[in-house]
């Protein structure tokens, strides 16, 4: 298997977001928005698909990367990825699902209800217009990926587990901002279900799950380039 993380976007952001223990800091830091790619089994799949629009990149300070000039390394064409997988709805992670053809779109069943009533009109009619396989606690996919809803960062959250090479991945969705969140045991600022989310991170955490957020800048430093947004994992 091959695994990307694409990096879409940079802000800066309140520290007391990330962890919990942090509520009453000042503090700002800066952080990435991101997703991920897998190719296994000659298909490419997308772990959530960013945003585009303008507006709501300004409202959140946000700065686009322009990676899209460099995705050709990864994939010919958005037209060609087989099954998205998202973490959760919110706009970060589904806003860019329409400039998908029809792919194969894996959610939690209250993702899906979700942004068929909050998602745009564009991505509601994708959801309509593809075969979704809507997931109440766990769902395995391809026989690699695990698919489970942790309904502690929002109510549908969710991660994505993994084996590869002899370590265990979690793709954290936003379950974790920083792969800290896991490595130290201590639960995210921002929650629908704090409870949810401490039993995740310490189930995850004594497991020796290695995490895979979508706003650690960590990631886009430590893994090998291949491109100015682009790493690869695995």
């Amino acid at each position: 298997m091959e695994l990307y993380a694409v990096k879409f976007g940079e802000s800066s952001f309140r520290l007391k977001y990330v962890y919990r223990d942090m509520e009453h800091s000042d503090e700002i830091v800066k952080i990435a928005w991101s997703y991920y790619i897998a190719k296994h089994d000659h298909k490419t799949i997308f772990i959530d698909t960013g945003f585009r629009d303008e507006n709501t990149a300004n409202q959140w300070g946000i700065t686009f990367t322009g990676v899209e000039k460099e995705l050709g390394r990864i994939v010919d064409h958005l037209n060609s990825v087989d099954t998205v997988i998202m973490t959760h709805s919110h706009f970060d992670h589904i806003e860019n699902l329409d400039l998908f053809d029809r792919p194969e779109i894996i959610i939690s069943k209250i993702g899906y209800e979700n942004a068929l009533k909050e998602c745009s009109q564009s991505i509601q009619q994708k959801l309509l217009q593809c075969r979704v396989l809507t997931v109440e606690d766990d769902y395995i996919w391809g026989g690699l990926f695990r698919f489970q809803v942790i309904g502690g960062h929002s109510d549908d959250s969710s991660v994505v587990y993994f084996e590869a090479n002899d370590n265990r991945y979690v793709l954290t969705g936003d379950e974790c901002y920083w792969r800290d969140n896991m490595i130290s045991n201590r639960p995210i600022g921002v929650y629908s279900s704090t409870e949810n989310n401490e039993r995740f991170l310490n189930d995850a955490h004594h497991h020796g799950f290695i995490p895979l957020p979508c706003h650690d800048m960590q990631i886009f430093e430590q893994h090998p380039a291949i491109s100015k947004n682009i790493v690869r994992i695995l």
